[in-house]
């Protein structure tokens, strides 16, 4: 699985900022005409998670992004480029081989398409410190008894899940919990998975706080499941906490790239694992 699919409930309540943007820069060139990038690196993980699309005028009836699925990308990092390969047709990237995220690193992107370019740098941030779970185990009750996928019912400590990391600065964190099993038994009937589709990966809203609660109504699949903390960096958290910008507003919004528009940011997680049972 890509991660850009399954992170993208991150960048669904802001990412009309990107495709409709004001009608001239200040070099002259017009809002139609720029590149929209949206490139995420994860220390540690396959670099997936790179789009291309380009602006929409505001006078459009379409505010849906339009893919860029020929341009040449590269990441370049201590002067080696690595160039990336279009994967399917949405406008995502990927690079092909083995190319080691980590800590510290500085990577710089180019993107060009039309005889134009478009730049950016990150640096991949420091993990999360002291991520602790409250519990190794999780209960999840039979389908029907208690407390349900969107129902009510009396509220079971051994069915939530404690998770704290330290956070002096508060700096924005997010966390994503996933089933690790290769054949997990799902906790639901699965005329009912079916009715709400499958696929399930939890992905939280950025918050900079230093907890948050996991219950086990909010999960899919009894096993084992990870739980990755992510630290954000600097260019995303300027973009979120920018979120609520009016898409008629003609100010940009935050954007660390060059000839351009969007972001191009890094991330570092920390993990701990824990088991779902059936009560």
């Amino acid at each position: 699985m890509k991660r850009s699919r399954l992170f993208s409930p991150l960048l669904l309540a802001f990412a009309f900022l990107f495709p409709v943007s004001c009608s001239d820069d200040p070099t002259g060139t017009t809002a139609t005409e720029l590149l929209v990038i949206e490139a995420f690196l994860f220390a540690g993980e396959p670099v997936r998670d790179v789009r291309v699309t380009e602006t929409i005028p505001l006078s459009s009836e379409d505010k849906t992004p339009v893919p860029i699925n020929d341009a040449a990308v590269r990441l370049i990092r201590d002067g080696v480029a690595y160039d990336l390969v279009p994967s399917g047709t949405g406008g995502y990237y990927e690079y092909p081989g083995d190319l080691a995220v980590a800590v510290g690193d500085r990577f710089a992107i180019e993107v060009t398409f039309r005889g134009e370019t478009a730049t950016g740098e990150t640096t991949v941030p420091p993990p999360p410190r002291d991520l602790v779970l409250s519990s190794s185990v999780v209960y999840a009750r039979e389908f029907g008894r208690g407390r349900t996928r969107g129902g009510g019912g009396i509220s079971d400590p051994s069915e939530e899940l404690g998770v704290t990391w330290s956070n002096p600065d508060r700096l924005l964190h997010f966390v994503v919990v996933e089933s690790i099993e290769d054949d997990p038994e799902p906790i639901i009937p699965d005329e009912i998975r079916q009715r709400i589709g499958g696929g399930f990966r939890f992905v939280s809203t950025p918050t900079d706080d230093d907890a948050t609660t996991i219950t086990a109504v909010t999960l899919e699949f009894l096993g084992q499941h990870r739980l990755r903390v992510y630290r954000i960096n600097e260019e995303y958290a300027q973009l979120y906490q920018n979120r609520e910008q009016d898409s008629r507003d003609l100010n940009e919004p935050p954007s660390n790239i060059r000839n351009g528009l969007g972001v191009f940011s890094a991330f570092s997680s920390d993990s701990a694992f824990f088991t779902v049972l059936r009560r």
